[in-house]
């Protein structure tokens, strides 16, 4: 007969170790200066676009 047994730690799980590593990282005053380098230039995506634009979309939209 075959003995069998399972190991008291399991391989498969994270460790603490994994999370705090990436805790460690970057911390949140970091986080925040990034953001604060970058909101100017993603403020500059928003888009509004012209009621002459939409109205185009929308009767090109109708056509099909």
């Amino acid at each position: 007969m075959t003995k069998t047994s399972t190991s008291k730690t399991n391989v498969n799980l994270p460790t603490q170790n994994m999370f705090q590593s990436t805790i460690d990282n970057e911390s949140d005053a970091e986080i925040d200066l990034f953001y604060e380098q970058i909101k100017s230039k993603l403020d500059g995506l928003i888009k509004n676009p012209s009621d002459e634009s939409i109205g185009r979309i929308l009767a090109y939209s109708k056509k099909k």
